[in-house]
């Protein structure tokens, strides 16, 4: 009969070998079945004691036995990759002595109930016992959890497959109901997850997070926020009969800012004959070359300008806050520069405030408009001397939603206890996805600071639509147009920012942004009227090739070990505002 039922289930013929074997085979060959596939074996079992071959007792202890000595396999495993592997410098480097004391504190909490969960949660086991072993969680301890895990287990699961296997048998000749099957799956696999999320008060504060950024937009991802404006953007290119044309908006700027653009090149034509080149933050380009000739050249350029550390290092080609580093001593700019062999600018670093100032002018026009304002915060926690690093950002609001990040950019740290009132820069950078907040400051634009803005943009030929970043003392001084210190200024791939704030309306974004795309378009088509062709597209297309294949890298990851902790000292408890 068991003949029937695999045929009936794949179409092979069981192997005649099987048929006759003895009982004690059959069991020898379900415990090394369950090396394979655990559940697999438990189900065989069952399949084999409906048809008459096994008794259900025999293939219960079977299973049980196969899947504890698997399961004791991988916890040795474990302790020999932490005997092993873990005493190589490479490795490290990834798993540092921090990270190992959070797992084991993890489990020296939560190991009991986990291990136990984990043989009811598919997925959980190979890497669980595996952490078990490498964590130095008791082996007693594991071995009984373990075996008292498989002792329900196998019987519940050899039970089912012997109640139901055979019913469910002739539902398997219709093969629609098999495109069910991935479904299925998929649904017990986000089952397992939430699970064993649940089972501890970090993983449902994971859970919660996850949510968090699911059902607030400004944490999606560009391919779930963009798809309406890729659709408003196809419709500009058949307006303008052409789907490149944007790129002309800024023809001093390669592919007007598409992607690839130098920084530095963008500053140089920004300051170039300009009489407000005093308002861009002092900067210079270290070219590629040996480590020890760059790091004279930061020590020429901070000589010269009278300059200290802190000091700002990040790649002349980059996005999105990738490789930006505040390096604060001379050991974390050689590291920098020792690992980005590409140019890199170093610039001042400047105190204050941070805005985004989205600027946009039609050729042609003699002043342009500012369409978009945002104040980037950067966001700081503060100890209470009780709570762990990791506990504080549990428990903030919004640390909670970037929790995953900071996870991982704060990995050896997560155990710090920062005492009462110290502050914990958790984002010193101002770029959303990496925890800036952003807010909309457009009810504090003035005729200073758009006139400020216009002189400062005149002089660059071939610029019309981008945004600068920008660094103030304070908002009066932002309103009256004065000591602002430029940092960037981004070409036609610039966001308008502001529709970032916490709760600003997703249709509002939507509009906000295709809006600026409808500028860009019409700037483009106004200089391809002065005889300008639009760029083809197998030319933006390698473009876009060439900036998928750049080696970008997070300067965080890089800079761990030589910036000092994030933790400074006590400061006064004051919550991020909106100015």
């Amino acid at each position: 009969m068991i003949n029937n039922v695999l045929e009936s289930l794949n179409g092979l013929p069981l192997p005649g070998s099987l048929i006759g074997m003895s009982a004690l085979a059959l069991m020898a060959l379900l415990m090394l079945s369950t090396l394979a596939s655990e559940d697999l074996a438990c189900v065989s079992a069952g399949l084999l004691a409906a048809s008459g071959q096994l008794p259900l007792g025999l293939g219960i202890v079977a299973c049980a036995i196969g899947i504890w000595i698997g399961d004791v396999g991988l916890y040795a495993v474990g302790r020999g990759v932490r005997r092993g592997l873990l005493q190589w410098p490479w490795v490290i480097r990834f798993v540092s002595p921090a990270r190992l004391a959070v797992g084991e504190r993890f489990f020296a909490q939560n190991g009991t109930r986990f291990l136990f969960a984990s043989r009811f949660l598919p997925g959980s086991r190979l890497p669980g016992y595996l952490a078990a072993g490498a964590l130095r969680y008791p082996l007693w301890k594991f071995m009984l959890i373990l075996a008292i895990g498989a002792i329900v287990w196998a019987p519940l699961l050899c039970l089912l497959a012997l109640s139901l296997g055979m019913s469910i048998l002739p539902w398997l000749h219709d093969w629609r109901l098999w495109l069910a099957v991935p479904f299925v799956w998929l649904v017990i696999g986000l089952a397992g997850q939430l699970a064993v999320g649940l089972m501890t008060w970090r993983g449902r504060r994971l859970l919660l997070s996850r949510w968090m950024r699911l059902t607030q937009w400004e944490f999606w991802p560009g391919w779930a926020f963009y798809p309406p404006v890729a659709l408003w953007f196809i419709w500009l290119g058949i307006k303008h009969r052409s789907l490149t044309v944007f790129t002309l908006c800024n023809p001093g700027i390669r592919f007007g800012g598409l992607v690839m653009e130098s920084k530095s090149a963008i500053l140089t034509a920004l300051g170039a004959q300009n009489l407000h080149s005093s308002a861009i933050a002092t900067w210079t380009l270290l070219v590629p070359g040996e480590t020890s000739d760059r790091v004279a050249a930061l020590h020429g350029f901070m000589t010269a300008h009278d300059l200290a550390y802190p000091i700002v290092l990040k790649p002349d080609i980059g996005e999105r806050g990738q490789g930006v580093a505040i390096v604060r001593d001379e050991q974390a700019a050689q590291r920098y520069l020792a690992f980005c062999r590409q140019g890199v600018i170093a610039q001042r670093y400047i105190e204050g405030l941070e805005f985004g100032v989205f600027y946009c002018r039609q050729p042609g026009d003699k002043t342009g408009r500012i369409v978009s304002l945002s104040q980037k915060h950067l966001f700081s926690l503060h100890g209470d001397g009780v709570s762990t690093l990791e506990e504080l950002i549990f428990t903030h609001p919004r640390a909670l939603a970037m929790a995953p990040y900071y996870m991982k950019k704060f990995a050896e740290r997560l155990s710090e206890v920062p005492a009462f009132g110290v502050e914990v820069k958790l984002a010193e950078i101002g770029t959303h996805c990496r925890g800036a907040i952003f807010t909309d400051a457009r009810r504090h634009l003035t005729e200073d600071l758009c006139r400020e803005i216009d002189a400062l943009t005149q002089p660059f030929v071939g610029f019309h639509y981008g945004r600068y970043d920008l660094r103030v003392p304070s908002l009066e001084d932002l309103k009256a147009g004065r000591h602002f210190q430029v940092l960037e200024l981004n070409g036609v791939t610039a966001e308008p920012v502001h529709v970032y704030q916490p709760g600003y309306p997703l249709w509002r974004g939507w509009q906000d942004v295709c809006a600026c795309w409808s500028a860009a378009f019409a700037a483009g088509a106004a200089i391809r009227s002065t005889g300008h062709p639009a760029p083809r597209i197998r030319d933006v297309i390698a473009e876009l090739k060439k900036h998928r294949h750049h080696a970008w890298f997070e300067a965080d990851d890089l800079l761990k070990k030589s910036n000092p902790s994030p933790i400074t000292h006590p400061q006064p408890l004051s919550p991020i505002k909106t100015l």
